[in-house]
């Protein structure tokens, strides 16, 4: 960094500071010749879908371990039509057929599981502004297979187990290891194992370019959007012992 940048660096952060004291300062980073990727991703009012997902356990559950929620992360294939992919992310199912996606968005209403059925009932929407319908949704155990079944979806899924894969990441420039005071490389790293958690048929992270300097207790956040289907937000914080943590 230049002694002017440096200067006007270290001008930025007082009259930061002087502004909020020790608050959380948000800054916000232009991207570096990013390939646009709006076309690629489909927008998804996440502040809406975290909203549905709080509340008091459904009624009904008798394992949380063995819930709907817990297929979060997994994958599935269609029965009936095999061109036919199902990803199960928080709060929506996304199905995928010819590089097309279709996300239906699903609340937990009640649900019940023994060691080798789960029954449950959702209520399911194809957009979070139209009001939401009830579905059964039952995952079962059928040979060695384990079956999804609900008419919120095109078809029925059996669960496929996926080999290891690379997620690739895109809008990455100096300015995230800036930003964060941390290598890229373990910034993607932690983005790459929550993607593996939440959304494992997601193939790229695209870095939001924005970050949130928090002064007071010497912490950084940024945000990823991953390219599966229902963009979800993988967020990374550095705090102040440089631990990384994905959630």
């Amino acid at each position: 960094m230049s002694k002017k940048n440096k200067l006007m660096f270290a001008a930025a952060v007082i009259a930061v500071l002087l502004l909020i004291g020790s608050g959380v300062a948000r800054c916000s980073l232009a991207r570096e010749d990013v390939e646009s990727t709006n076309s690629a991703i489909e927008a998804v009012e996440k502040e809406g879908s975290s909203a549905s997902q709080q509340g008091a356990p459904a009624e009904g559950r008798t394992d949380a371990t063995a819930g709907l929620e817990a297929l979060v992360g997994t994958s599935w294939t269609g029965i009936e039509d095999p061109t036919y992919t199902l990803s199960i992310v928080k709060g929506a199912f996304v199905e995928a057929k010819d590089g097309q996606t279709n996300v239906t968005y699903w609340t937990l209403d009640t649900e019940e599981a023994t060691d080798t059925t789960l029954t449950a009932t959702v209520l399911a929407s194809k957009s979070l502004t139209e009001a939401a319908s009830p579905y059964l949704v039952t995952v079962a155990t059928e040979g060695a297979d384990t079956v999804l079944r609900t008419d919120a979806l095109a078809c029925s899924y059996k669960k496929v187990l996926l080999g290891e894969r690379t997620l690739s990441f895109m809008g990455v420039t100096s300015k995230l290891e800036e930003a964060m005071g941390v290598e890229a490389a373990k910034i993607e790293a932690a983005v790459s194992a929550r993607a593996a958690a939440v959304s494992p048929n997601a193939s790229r992270a695209i870095w939001d370019a924005e970050a949130w300097i928090d002064y007071a207790n010497g912490a950084a956040t940024t945000t990823f959007t991953l390219d599966d289907g229902a963009s979800t937000m993988i967020s990374v914080t550095r705090s102040s012992d440089g631990t990384i943590e994905a959630l």
